[in-house]
């Protein structure tokens, strides 16, 4: 986008510890310095400070297109719309109530499912990460609505497997890198390696649930939170890449996770419950049920035949240079931001 526009992102830092502007000669990044906890249902009290903040900066900066990334920036990024000439286009990344809510709490998850679904039918796109997400959406959808998948660049090249001290000989490795909760199968995960001789499983992201039932395994491992590259260069090592997600969340339904179109750049094979079709359609892993069998029986066909791996690892990243890559991704959004200017 950087290469045609020029674009200020506007961002909530709730650790408190980025700088509040900076530039790298292509983006403008600008930040609200408030500490918030993640994950907690208090969050909510912050949000009008947020809301105010971006509004305030809308104004000031004036931006022809307000590209608006889920429900929490949504709200004031519609408000500033009704006040000027702007167009407005909405990137659910996440559905607020399928991915927050509980579903028991029926009122409460209602209501915010219709508040995105109306304020989404006022935007001018509308962008999903894919057909099923964008379903979710029913008749509240705008004039222009686009599936764009969140495919990464080809950084294989730039990345450095310099990560030697982990890496162990004859030791089956899978890598999870990313927020680390117990929807993500690892319970599951940690399961099956105890019964799976020469497995092991090494953990990096941020911790939102205490994972000390995890570390009891010896077998596991975590190494703290890393940088983008960092963590690309981790799962560049692993032998497959775990991506789980637990279908009692409904958000989890209709994943369609970074991380696999991650592996295929990298040419790692994929374990998952999700994507079913673009997996199969690849080649590029196996999908499995959610449960401890399933779970089992993958890891211990992929740990017993390193060729197949290597198979399902090249479709992959032959798929990813063909079909999933962000370069194509790009295009499709710089074609959908220039109807919107044209129009």
């Amino acid at each position: 986008m950087s290469k045609k526009y020029r674009i200020i992102a506007l961002g909530w830092d709730r650790e408190a510890n980025n700088d509040l502007f900076w530039y790298n000669g292509k983006i403008a990044v600008k930040h609200l310095r408030l500490k918030a906890p993640y994950g907690k249902i208090w969050l909510v009290f912050y949000y009008p400070l947020f809301w105010v903040w971006v509004l305030i900066n809308l104004i000031i900066y004036r931006p022809r297109i307000v590209y608006s990334c889920n429900l929490d920036t949504l709200i004031p990024s519609y408000v500033f719309r009704i006040l000027f000439p702007a167009k407005l286009v909405f990137d659910s990344f996440d559905k607020y109530a399928m991915a927050f809510i509980p579903s028991n709490y029926h009122v409460i998850y209602t209501f915010a499912d219709m508040l995105e679904n109306m304020l989404s039918s006022k935007a001018d796109a509308l962008i999903t990460v894919s057909k099923e997400r964008l379903a979710t959406f029913g008749r509240y959808k705008p004039k222009y609505s686009e599936v764009i998948m969140n495919c990464p660049e080809d950084m294989l090249g730039k990345i450095q497997k310099n990560l030697s001290h982990l890496h162990v000989n004859d030791v089956f490795t899978l890598v999870y890198a990313g927020i680390i909760c117990y929807d993500r199968g690892l319970l599951l995960l940690a399961h099956a390696i105890r019964e799976v001789k020469g497995t092991r499983l090494i953990l990096a992201g941020r911790i939102m649930q205490d994972i000390r039932q995890l570390l009891q395994n010896p077998n596991i491992q975590y190494i703290g939170m890393l940088e983008y590259s960092k963590a690309l260069e981790l799962q560049g090592m692993a032998d497959a890449i775990p991506i789980l997600y637990d279908p009692k969340i409904p958000i989890n339904r209709v994943a369609n996770p970074n991380k696999l179109f991650e592996a295929m750049m990298l040419g790692v094979p994929v374990i998952t419950n999700v994507c079913k079709g673009i997996v199969e359609e690849t080649g590029c892993g196996l999908v499995v049920e959610y449960n401890y069998k399933s779970v089992k029986k993958a890891l211990q066909y992929l740990a017993s035949h390193p060729e197949v791996r290597k198979k399902m690892g090249a479709n992959g990243r032959k798929a990813f240079e063909e079909k999933y890559n962000w370069n194509l991704m790009e295009e499709k959004l710089l074609r959908l931001c220039q109807r919107l200017l044209n129009s």
